[in-house]
Order: structure tokens, then C-alpha cells, then sequence
């Protein structure tokens, strides 16, 4: 029941906070461009019915044709070094281009973060990543990575799975604490109505099984603070060193997408979706 409620709760300050539309490839294919034409169209409508002039109707015109002018682009390049690939977003379109260079160095510096707080040595480990720029606007910029990593020593690779949602002006981090309740998520998590994102029935299982075996009340206060600390900006530990989230989330479609992070023989990442309508 607790699940059920912030659906309607919090679909409009999490909407207002992160929610962006697009789809993105490697630049190698295609880039993803986004503007703000039909919001734009939905403004001239509105000013022209509510004052009926011609002068209304011109002014919500050229207001469109400055939004139509705005179109932002993102393509997506590749850092490569010794055992390190990582792809990251490069965002184009931007009339203050000092703000544009500022973004995309914060972009950058965030995509490649897993080489500082993940790696231990740089040289000899492995780390594969690629980037998926799910939408890219005046507004914000969301990007979702997803990877293998293989640190010298382990027997086997593991899953890597991040994202970051940007605010464009701000360059502010967005992240699911910003506007969604924790617990309520963590129960969500735990919950009989749980969905996984492009998961088939064996990540199910092997998720089902790790709640099994840790227990429904042992995990849901575990659950709930990867929540609270998930997402950039990454925060540093006592060593000094950067300390990597168990979970990051962002916003596509309307439906809000975290990730969970298991022990290995339980798959490494889950990442779980959940619609602010139905649910």
C-alpha cells in the first residue's frame, strides 16, 4: 500500500526534477538531438487564447522560433587507455559556450570517475563502459552507462551499471534523493510488485533468491540507505578515495529506473523500473 501512494505523491516533483525524453547512440551511428519545439507550441497557444491579440500571437511566435534555435545535440566519444574504454557524452548547441565547455568537462569527469573509486590498479585491470545519452536538452542531460569490470586478481568480471542526470545551467547532479522517498522504494524493491528492467526470468530468480536469503526486514533499512546515497556527485572517504554508490537512478518515459548492487553469484546489478501511473 505504501508503494502504491507515492506514485501520485511524487510523479510531479520528480518529473520537475529529472525527467527528460530521447534516445541516444554511439557517436560512431548517430546523435541524439532534443528541443523544445512542442513545449514551445504548447506556449504560443496558451498566450494567444488567453489575450486574442495579434501582438499576443506574435510574441508567442518569435518566442517559438528562439526555442526552435535552442536544439541541443550529444554525441558520444571514447576515452581509451591501456585496459580502459569508457564512453562519455559530448553536448553540443549551447549559445553560451562557456557553459557548454563547463558541462561537458563535468560530463566527462563524472563518466570516468570508476577509474579513481572503483579500480585499483589503473594499468593492469580491465574496465569496459559504454554511454547512452537518453535525452539531452536546455534543461538537463541523462546518461546511463553500462559495463564490465575485471580488477587483477578476480576470478571473474563484474557487472557496472551508473548513470547521471545534469542540470544544464546549475551543473547541479540530480539524483532519485532529490524527490523520491527512500523507504518507499526500498519497499518497492522488496515488494511481491518489484519490476526489473530488461531482465529475464533467471535475474529475477537469482534476485528473488538473494532477498531469501538475507530476509525481507534485515534488507529493507540496507536497501533504503543505498537509496539515500545514491547517484553523483561521488563523495570521499576517510582514505581520501572517491566512494562508489550501490545505486544510481534516472528518468525515461515517465518511469523512474534505480539500480541495486548484489553480491556477484546474485548477478552484480539489478536494475529495477517503476511507473509514477500505474503504480
Amino acid at each position: 500500500m505504501q508503494t502504491k501512494k507515492i506514485g501520485m505523491v511524487c510523479a510531479a516533483a520528480f518529473m520537475a526534477a529529472l525527467l527528460a525524453t530521447g534516445c541516444g547512440k554511439k557517436s560512431s551511428s548517430k546523435v541524439v538531438e532534443t528541443s523544445a519545439e512542442n513545449r514551445a507550441a504548447e506556449t504560443a497557444a496558451s498566450v494567444a487564447a488567453s489575450s486574442g491579440s495579434a501582438e499576443s500571437s506574435t510574441a508567442a511566435a518569435g518566442s517559438q522560433a528562439a526555442e526552435k534555435r535552442a536544439l541541443i545535440s550529444a554525441k558520444t566519444e571514447n576515452y581509451q587507455k591501456d585496459n580502459i574504454s569508457i564512453g562519455y557524452p559530448v553536448v553540443s548547441g549551447l549559445t553560451d559556450s562557456a557553459q557548454q565547455e563547463k558541462l561537458n568537462a563535468h560530463l566527462k569527469e563524472n563518466a570516468l570517475s570508476p577509474i579513481e573509486a572503483l579500480l585499483t590498479d589503473a594499468v593492469k585491470d580491465k574496465l569496459t563502459v559504454t554511454a547512452e545519452v537518453i535525452s539531452a536538452d536546455a534543461d538537463r542531460v541523462v546518461v546511463v552507462y553500462r559495463g564490465e569490470m575485471q580488477r587483477s586478481g578476480d576470478a571473474a568480471p563484474v557487472q557496472l551499471f551508473y548513470s547521471n542526470t545534469v542540470a544544464v545551467r546549475s551543473l547541479k547532479d540530480l539524483g532519485l534523493r532529490d524527490a523520491v522517498d527512500a523507504d518507499s522504494m526500498a519497499n518497492y524493491a522488496l515488494s511481491d510488485a518489484f519490476e526489473l528492467a530488461n531482465a529475464g526470468e533467471s535475474e529475477v530468480n537469482a534476485y528473488k533468491a538473494w532477498i531469501q536469503a538475507n530476509g525481507k526486514d534485515a534488507l529493507q533499512k540496507s536497501i533504503a540507505e543505498k537509496l539515500e546515497a545514491s547517484d553523483f556527485p561521488l563523495k570521499k572517504g576517510d582514505d581520501g578515495k572517491l566512494k562508489w554508490p550501490e545505486s544510481f537512478s534516472y528518468v525515461k518515459n515517465g518511469e523512474i529506473y534505480f539500480s541495486l548492487s548484489l553480491p556477484a553469484e546474485y548477478g552484480s546489478v539489478v536494475v529495477f523500473k517503476y511507473d509514477m501511473v500505474t503504480k
